[in-house]
This record gives structure tokens, C-alpha cells and sequence, in this order.
């Protein structure tokens, strides 16, 4: 079966990436190296093609549906908020871990959110969710191949994104979220990430994913596998 590519592959391919096979993905495993990547991460600003993680937008009932398969305690949320938890099976054993961001909540009781799960289990974690969640009151949507997924991490990554974005990242907290636009186009940021680095992941249309790959790369951050 033929590898996977995110809508980002032809701007790694055209950088001369080394790509590798990552759960049934091409994905970049190395740009200029992995020092220098490792370097600018820590000491300015790198970016991530992330496009192949699961992505799942929920509406309806959604913390009442969700806390049940999730051992954290889902009720803490408000919008703007994240948080990062594991799906369960029945035994307690631990199927994958996400993050549910909780973006709005109406009076009634119904919510909508998104939920970043791994690349690995993304149709695994649709089953399951689909299979235990009460479809008459939550809808799942998946949005894993029509949304590109860039984490731009590290100690200038809100300096570097501030310019292409129409929301303030100032006053984002760490592991909240938001919504703005880049070019126009709604996009979906969050200040989350796996490198242990201040930074934002950026959810933004599988078209518009180029335009904005390019311009963090004119303003001068750096592309790591």
C-alpha cells in the first residue's frame, strides 16, 4: 500500500528533506540535521509538519459523551481551554492519548470542541468513539485530511507567528487556545505542543497550509523533522 503524504510533502521534498515511513505516512525525518533542528527549537523557532495527526471537530453533548471513555476530569474545561487526557477501553487500559480543546459551550448543555489525536490510531479512535458515543447527541467530524496541522515551537515562535496571524498570541495562556484568521482563512491556534518549548500548533485549511508554510519560512523559522 502506497505511503500516505500530508498537503505539506512537496514543500519537505522541495527543501531536500530525508523522509521516512511514520505510521503509514512519508514524513520528513531530517531538513538541514538534526542539531541544528534541535537547535533552533531551543533557541529560536522551529516548525513541524504534524498534518498527519487525527483531527476530529465534536459538537453536542460533548464533555457529558466524552468523560466516560477519559479518566481526567472533563467538567473543568471552559472555552478557550485544553486538555490533555487518554482515551480508555473497558479494562482501564489506555487506547491513545489526545488533547480536547473546548471551544464553545451553550447554556443548554451542548459544546463544541476539537480533538488532536496520534497518526497511528486515528482510525482506531474514530471507531471506538463512534462505536461508544451516543450519535443522537454528539456529532463527530473528521477533519484529519482537510486541515494541515504546523507546530512552530520555541523562544521566538509567537514573535515569529504574531505577523501572519489576526489574533493577539499575547494573551493566550499556555495549553489555551483560539481562533483567527491567516490570509483570510479561519484558523484554529493553540498554545500546545510536544518539544517542552513555548509555541503554538496551527490548524489551518489544507489549502492555505503552503501559503502559510512559506511565509514562516520568510520569516526565518526553521524547518525540523
Amino acid at each position: 500500500m502506497p505511503l500516505l503524504r500530508t498537503s505539506l510533502y512537496a514543500q519537505s521534498a522541495a527543501l531536500q528533506a530525508r523522509m521516512t515511513e511514520f505510521s503509514g505516512w512519508e514524513m520528513p525525518v531530517q531538513y538541514q540535521g538534526i542539531k541544528p533542528e534541535h537547535q533552533a527549537v531551543r533557541t529560536a523557532a522551529g516548525m513541524f509538519d504534524i498534518s498527519h495527526m487525527g483531527k476530529f471537530a465534536l459538537s453536542g453533548r460533548v464533555i457529558d459523551q466524552l468523560q466516560h471513555l477519559v479518566p481526567t476530569d472533563l467538567s473543568t474545561l471552559v472555552p478557550g481551554k485544553a486538555q490533555y487526557t487518554v482515551l480508555l477501553n473497558p479494562q482501564g487500559g489506555i487506547i491513545d492519548d489526545l488533547i480536547v480543546y473546548l471551544q464553545s459551550a451553550a447554556p443548554d448543555g451542548t459544546e463544541e470542541a476539537i480533538a488532536i489525536v496520534n497518526a497511528a490510531t486515528t482510525e482506531k479512535d474514530k471507531t471506538w468513539l463512534l462505536e461508544q458515543l451516543d450519535t443522537a447527541q454528539i456529532e463527530l467530524q473528521d477533519l484529519s485530511r482537510d486541515q494541515a496541522l504546523i507546530a512552530v515551537q520555541g523562544p521566538q515562535a509567537v514573535e515569529k507567528l504574531q505577523s501572519l496571524v489576526s489574533a493577539d498570541l499575547s494573551q493566550v495562556k499556555r495549553y489555551w487556545h483560539t481562533g483567527a484568521t491567516y490570509q483570510g482563512e479561519p484558523i484554529f491556534l493553540a498554545r500546545t505542543g510536544y518539544t517542552g518549548e513555548d509555541g503554538f500548533e496551527v490548524m489551518v485549511p489544507s489549502g492555505a497550509a503552503d501559503g502559510l508554510w512559506q511565509d514562516l519560512l520568510a520569516a526565518g523559522v526553521i524547518p525540523c523533522g
